[in-house]
């Protein structure tokens, strides 16, 4: 923001300098980022005024005039500007004066006339063009006929200034108007703060105007006021140079008022001409879907329900904080003036304004928040300028919609624990001292102080901000750096962490890529997936309806990274995700943050086995080896049939298969994909086994292999259970190593091959001790699955 430090002598005795001023507020955390300084390259020029004009003798385009600089003697300075006339007051550089850039003016002939000088536009003093009337535009600069003539043209223009560009953070919202500088200052400087009185007159008339608002929750406060016998002209010179420094184009009396006191209170006005409106009313309502309004820009807009307007009761006139309407527009004619003040919500300004693609200065404030107090400030500095230059006449009484009277915030403060943190030995009297150059009202008992937060500072909420404002003015310069004393330990990862990134090395391991998604997603993600809209956590100030409300499930996240790495024509694709979801429960304040892990792959020579045998090869890495699966056929999120679930111990831990085919759908993917999806915490919190170590055998082992056909039907994990249990010590592992089904099979049959390994502890096994062990298992096969050997 650019603060003209001129402007900020009119609140308090600024005694150092401008580089002075912008390190001091530096350092109580208002950051300079540059200081512009004004009219340092000028020098001798003048205001004049142009008492004649005659055509050169020897050029058609150059003109001979005689100006008054002040002096006894008129000056002869020859120019080609053609948009002087008699009469005008103009600046002038006279003999041996400087202009910006470095550029010298001494006097000369032109075409054989001497010529004394220069008669300067806006460009040369370097003021910019764009916020000049039309005649100054295009050539030398017409001044206001009420300067004094030969008066420094830094002095009459107000030029002889710096501007200091600051930073602002978006929590001190107060900062953003000269006020709130001039605040900041005063606290820093040590120096009285003197702020504007704004007595006005009034004339003894009803203001018969009625304000309503439909949603209050949106507009926390709404203020109008009435000027009659309204004189639309330009604004006086400071006004409008002010409003030029600090980028804003000068435009009228009026409209330049809302603008300055914009400026100079925080506050956003707007101003509606009266005799625009079609009835003695303003109703504060929410547009309709569709709506169609053109703003003073000239754009036609298409608004929403969800954005917030100013109507007079039949037809939008403005966009609640953002700006106002074409149709009730100040204009030359403008006799009847009504000055809206207002608070509106800043989550409503943000998103209206971001969805209509219009950032304003008045949005830029609202969307950061303003104190409710403000409003009635503003609009009475607005009344103070109507009735000081004569602009119009007040109408007695105001609009406002705040019923309640306005309280303070209280917060209550222990000024030891306070200056413990601090750091330093500073006493209570020196905190309270401090506090009170914050303009806090400060009440002590004891230790405890109680405080009653102004009003502009929306940031001060406990005691930890407390605690910054006192550093901060203290100085954080001042305090003192001490040497640790007491005894440094090491931090390290919780339990939990550390098995997180085990699970995290162990699926990379097994194939498995881990990707990174936001944690935000919309409903929409959730509609895509048929999961449920339920214990929804919402977001109050979403980036958009994309990112609306906090991830329920991954499996939405994991789906668009599927689908992203699809659409670009990776032909293979195997990801994992551990990361937080959100739920909202109704018998508890907070939501239930929990941790759940998402698999999945993808590609023309993938199937359900090689997802299973990544998360199996990850298991095992973890050291989990008591897991079972189950058939699952009522998961909504998997193809029927083809979904299990996974067991550690007796936990049901997650889920396992094959996405169902209408979810590809809504994702346009023509692959199958498949996935897992396990709640991480009931991971984590199951007892795993810890596999002792084995001496390792001396003795051979002995390798038979078996093919059977079997139901499709039967289940791997039945067959597994039947073998083991028909097997004794001598059987050292059981391996499905091949499944088939297809023309070499009946249908509805399946072809499953085994390896058992047989290995002795203490001998060489024989095939007579083998065979017994493997026709018993092949006759448990043919009895309890009617299963027969594969030839």
């Amino acid at each position: 923001m650019r603060v003209p430090v001129k402007w900020i002598r009119d609140y308090v005795d600024i005694d150092i300098s401008a580089k002075e001023l912008a390190d001091a507020l530096t350092m109580t955390g208002t950051k300079a980022e540059t200081i512009e300084y004004l009219g340092e390259e000028i020098s001798n020029v003048v205001v004049g005024k142009i008492m004649s004009i005659e055509k050169h003798p020897d050029a058609d385009k150059l003109q001979v005039t005689q100006i008054d600089v002040g002096k006894d003697e008129l000056v002869q300075i020859v120019t080609g500007a053609q948009n002087v006339s008699v009469g005008d007051v103009v600046p002038v550089a006279l003999h041996k004066s400087t202009l910006p850039g470095g550029i010298k003016i001494t006097k000369g002939k032109l075409r054989g006339v001497e010529s004394n000088g220069m008669l300067c536009s806006c460009k040369e003093l370097d003021v910019e063009e764009k916020y000049m009337d039309e005649k100054s535009k295009n050539g030398i600069w017409i001044l206001n006929s009420d300067l004094k003539i030969g008066q420094d043209i830094r002095d009459a223009l107000d030029l002889k200034d710096a501007i200091i560009e600051f930073e602002l953070t978006a929590n001190r919202p107060d900062c953003m108007s000269m006020i709130g500088i001039a605040l900041e200052t005063s606290s820093t400087i040590n120096k009285p703060i003197n702020l504007p009185e704004n007595k006005f007159n009034e004339i003894d008339e009803e203001f018969d105007f009625e304000v309503s608002c439909e949603d209050e929750t949106l507009c926390l406060r709404y203020m109008l006021r009435k000027i009659k016998d309204v004189k639309i002209e330009p604004s006086p010179y400071f006004m409008q140079r002010r409003l030029i420094e600090a980028g804003v184009r000068p435009i009228n009396n009026i409209v330049d008022i809302t603008n300055y006191v914009m400026l100079e209170y925080g506050q956003p006005m707007h101003a509606f001409d009266a005799k625009m409106l079609e009835t003695d009313r303003i109703v504060v309502k929410r547009a309709k879907d569709g709506e169609k309004f053109v703003t003073l820009d000239d754009v036609e807009r298409q608004l929403d329900s969800s954005m917030l307007m100013i109507t007079d009761g039949i037809k939008s006139i403005a966009i609640a904080g953002v700006m106002g309407g074409q149709n009730s527009e100040i204009t030359d004619n403008t006799t009847e003036v009504v000055f809206e003040s207002a608070n509106f919500e800043q989550d409503s300004v943000r998103l209206t304004s971001k969805k209509l693609g219009l950032r304003t200065d008045s949005s830029s404030r609202f969307e950061k928040g303003i104190d409710i107090q403000r409003p009635e400030l503003a609009i009475e500095r607005a009344c103070y300028f109507i009735d000081k230059y004569g602009w119009g006449k007040v109408v007695k009484g105001q609009k406002d919609t705040l019923k309640e009277k306005i309280e303070k915030r209280e917060i209550t403060v222990n000024a030891k624990k306070i200056i413990a943190k601090v750091g330093n030995d500073i006493e209570i009297e020196q905190v309270i001292k401090i506090l009170e150059k914050l303009f806090f009202e400060v009440s002590r008992n004891g230790d405890e102080l109680i405080l009653k937060v102004p009003f502009n500072r929306n940031d001060i909420y406990m005691s930890d901000d407390i605690l910054e404002e006192v550093a901060r003015i203290y100085g954080y310069n001042n305090i003192i750096s001490k040497n640790i004393t007491s005894t440094i330990t090491f931090g390290e990862k919780t339990p939990q962490k550390r098995f997180e990134d085990s699970a995290k090395t162990a699926l990379m391991s097994n194939g498995l890529t881990e990707v990174i998604t936001y944690s935000f997603i919309g409903e929409k993600d959730l509609d895509m997936i048929n999961f449920p809209k339920q214990n929804l956590l919402k977001i109050i100030n979403p980036l958009g309806e994309d990112t609306s409300i906090m991830r329920t499930t991954l499996v939405p996240s994991m789906m668009n990274v599927v689908k992203r790495n699809y659409s670009r024509k990776n032909e293979f694709f195997a990801g994992f995700e551990i990361g937080h979801i959100f739920i909202k429960e109704e018998d508890k304040i907070e939501p239930t943050q929990k941790k759940q892990l998402v698999g999945a792959v993808y590609g023309d020579k993938t199937d359900f086995f090689d997802l299973k045998s990544m998360l199996e090869g990850a298991f095992e890495n973890l050291g989990i080896f008591e897991r079972r699966y189950e058939i699952e056929n009522t998961n909504e999120l998997f193809h029927t049939q083809r979904c299990a679930k996974i067991f550690v111990k007796d936990n049901v831990i997650g889920y396992i298969g094959e996405l169902h085919p209408i979810i590809l759908d809504n994702y346009d993917i023509k692959k199958r994909v498949y996935m897992f999806v396990i709640d991480f915490d009931i991971l984590f919190e199951s007892k795993f086994d810890v596999k002792l170590a084995k001496n390792v055998s001396k003795f051979p082992a002995i390798k038979r292999d078996i093919a059977f056909v079997i139901d499709e039907k039967v289940l791997c994990n039945d067959i597994q259970d039947l073998i083991e249990q028909n097997s004794n010590d001598i059987v050292e592992s059981i391996e499905l190593f091949d499944i088939y089904s297809g023309s070499q099979v009946e249908k509805g049959k399946k072809s499953m091959a085994y390896s058992i390994i047989y290995r002795g502890k203490d001998r060489t096994l024989t095939d007579e001790e083998v065979n017994p062990v493997q026709e018993n298992i092949i006759n448990k096969l043919k009895e309890k699955f009617d299963a027969y050997l594969r030839m």
